[in-house]
């Protein structure tokens, strides 16, 4: 990824996506519209409990990430402020976004149903459960519905149980 790789022209501008260091998204959103960039940071809430009290809090929605749009005749100057890292890319240069999955985004946005970011899983995917009673044991997704249905072999036993599990209690297995 270059940074200082030059744009195709185009009449229109287009959507990009920013990968920025971690914790920054606010400060360099920020930055950006100050210097007049159209930007996107999308949040979700998120619970939050601590010993005394349970907060919710806007978290961003693609950690790392902000959606820039921009003219292709615009420097790429950008990614020399402060947390920004560089334009997501192919070979040499950023890659655009399609327009029509910025507008599903903005849509899902402004739908206020609830929110939450999930790994990528498919059916048949290994998986490990993270959290809950189950943490530490592995299986397979068996399918995909609202929830992610999760196989857990017992080799003692030479049977499988199949648990739903809510998508963020469980991560891809390498």
């Amino acid at each position: 990824m270059s940074t200082s790789a030059k744009l195709a022209p185009s009449a229109e501008p287009d959507w990009f996506a920013l990968r920025v260091k971690p914790n920054t998204e606010r400060s360099l959103f920020a930055a950006l519209r100050a210097h007049g960039v159209e930007t996107m940071l999308p949040l979700y809430p998120d619970r939050r409990q601590w010993s005394d009290r349970i907060r919710t809090i806007d978290r961003p929605l693609f950690p790392g990430y902000l959606f820039c749009r921009l003219h292709s005749a615009t420097p790429l100057k950008l990614v020399t402020l402060p947390g920004a890292i560089g334009f997501v890319g192919f070979g040499s240069g950023p890659a655009p976004i399609q327009a029509i999955e910025i507008q599903a985004l903005e849509r899902i946005l402004d739908s206020g149903r609830r929110l939450r970011p999930l790994s990528l899983l498919r059916e048949g995917q290994r998986i490990r459960v993270v959290s809950g009673p189950l943490a530490g044991l592995d299986g397979h997704v068996l399918r995909i519905k609202d929830e992610h249905c999760l196989v857990v072999s017992i080799s003692i036993l030479q049977r499988s149980v199949a648990v739903t599990l809510d998508g963020d209690a469980v991560m891809p297995r390498l």
